[in-house]
């Protein structure tokens, strides 16, 4: 069974619509939706918006279902100028940018006994990208895909200067909430996962509007790709 999760209901409102023979649970005040999507068996969650919220909406994904691997969706601030609104990025790594233990003479960012970049699964990202390709690759006026790392924290970074730190301290091309939670929560259970984020914003003083006026265009790409995903991970088993 695969996880596919997002941080708000926009995220996640049309694999809602499209899921079928679905039936819903609740833990921890959260709602998980069990049924079938492009042919796999898969658990959709809104878990909330930031770290601690994603931690324990993954941790009880896995406990209670039949966890495979885990897909976490949604939007991003871009953290380069080429990335504009509408463009895709897949994690390689993801990092919790804001975790501190400098005092302790570690790196920002850097966990005890993990360090402080945590692999996405190799295959999904590239199924990941493939996907894309399917959906965008010869499109005119396509979106562009980068892979690269993905930073997190709990703040709606909208600061120059706190892009600038971010990009250069971590090498990361995007910056979300939830990303780096569902991935050290995930690294811990031995769990597959993929961080899948559309910009929808610059991360700089007009983030806010940025953001609130892309939230559906930006949602319906994510829905395109993770579904497109699931018909490449159907075709990989198929071959196997």
């Amino acid at each position: 069974m695969i996880g596919i999760i997002g941080a708000m209901a926009e995220e996640v409102a049309l694999f809602r619509e499209n899921m079928e023979s679905t039936e819903t649970s609740t833990h921890a005040r959260m709602e998980y939706m069990t049924g079938s999507l492009k042919g796999q068996q898969i658990v959709l969650l809104q878990s909330g918006i930031g770290k601690v919220n994603a931690t324990i909406a993954t941790q009880i994904m896995i406990d209670k279902f039949d966890i495979e691997r885990i897909i976490f969706t949604g939007l991003a601030g871009s953290l380069v100028p080429n990335l504009a609104r509408g463009d895709v990025v897949v994690s390689n790594y993801v990092v919790q940018y804001d975790f501190d233990l400098t005092t302790f003479g570690r790196r920002h960012g850097e966990l005890p006994d993990v360090g402080r970049m945590i692999e996405a699964d190799p295959t999904l990202v590239k199924l990941t990208c493939f996907g894309f390709d399917s959906i965008f690759k010869y499109e005119k006026d396509s979106p562009q895909l980068v892979v690269g790392t993905i930073v997190s924290g709990d703040r709606f970074v909208s600061d120059e200067r706190k892009i600038e730190w971010l990009q250069r301290e971590f090498g990361a091309v995007a910056i979300e909430m939830e990303g780096a939670a569902v991935g050290y929560t995930c690294l811990v259970n031995e769990v597959p996962f993929v961080v899948l984020r559309t910009i929808s914003d610059s991360a700089s003083s007009n983030a806010k509007d940025e953001f609130e006026s892309y939230l559906q265009q930006a949602s319906n790409n994510s829905f395109k790709i993770v579904s497109s995903l699931l018909e490449a991970i159907s075709h990989k088993a198929a071959a196997e």
